[in-house]
């Protein structure tokens, strides 16, 4: 990819991750209107590692009460100063639960990445994840957050993590759908997804590296810029992505309905340039 490929191709990932959109499907399409190819294990490893960097520190996920939380649970319950915060202790718990499908969908994803640039194949999971998306709006608002939900929950939202793992499916999009079904208020369903799109990035990176090992890859300068220059963007994308979530979930039942219909959208799209190309 030349500069101005690289720069669109990591703004277009990192916009796509932290939202109910499928960053794989985004990459097939690019590559595919840019004429690149696959997009190589450095380039994913850059630009995983900016969007991860950006969830952490713009996506108000309380990781250090979280982390406070989990100190104060391993201490005994009667040499405990202050009190738990219940809804640290509920995502904690649900977390126990989720974050091994989340892994899990991300190990699965590398076997199921080449479907990414078949635009007819990844046009199906778009249709799909559309509808994901939709369902919950159909119900009523939820108003849920940790401390109301359990480890069987977690389980189930975690699902969503896993069945992300098929291009064209969103992980944020499909985690927070399945928890709104669960009854999950919008904005804490959203950080949640958001979290375990963290541990996902976290277990990609993992995944890039042995990939980057195994290919033989020799360091050359234009290919560090271009991936360098692909993570600047990638970073740029995900903080507007964070943005915009936040600004449609400012209430509890945040609509993001709007995000079925790119979806719809994209996969016809895909659909009409695998007909044409």
């Amino acid at each position: 990819m030349n500069w101005i490929q690289s720069a669109l191709m990591g703004f277009v990932s990192g916009l796509a991750e932290p939202m109910p959109l499928s960053a794989e499907a985004h990459r097939g399409l690019m590559s595919r209107l840019m004429g690149t190819g696959t997009v190589s294990p450095l380039f994913l490893l850059s630009c995983h590692l900016a969007v991860l960097i950006v969830v952490l520190l713009g996506g108000n996920l309380d990781i250090q009460r979280l982390r406070k939380t989990a100190k104060l649970l391993k201490t005994p319950a009667r040499r405990r100063t202050g009190h738990t915060d219940l809804n640290s202790a509920g995502t904690l718990r649900l977390l126990r639960s989720a974050a091994i499908l989340a892994v899990a969908g991300r190990l699965l994803s590398y076997y199921m990445a080449e479907s990414a640039y078949r635009l007819w194949l990844v046009a199906i999971p778009l249709v799909l994840g559309g509808f994901v998306i939709w369902a919950p709006t159909q119900m009523r608002t939820a108003n849920k957050d940790g401390r109301h939900l359990t480890a069987l929950d977690g389980t189930f939202m975690g699902l969503g993590a896993l069945l992300a793992a098929i291009p064209g499916f969103s992980l944020v999009g499909c985690v927070t759908a399945f928890g709104s079904m669960l009854g999950a208020q919008r904005r804490y369903a959203v950080r949640f997804a958001w979290i375990l799109l963290c541990i996902n990035l976290a277990a990609a990176l993992v995944m890039d590296g042995l990939a980057l090992a195994g290919s033989g890859f020799t360091f050359q300068l234009s290919e560090l810029l271009s991936a360098g220059l692909g993570a600047a963007f990638a970073a740029l994308g995900a903080r507007i992505g964070i943005q915009l979530i936040l600004s449609r979930i400012r209430s509890n039942a945040g609509d993001l309905t709007g995000f079925c219909y790119y979806n719809w959208g994209q996969a016809l799209l895909c659909l009409v340039l695998f007909l044409l190309v």
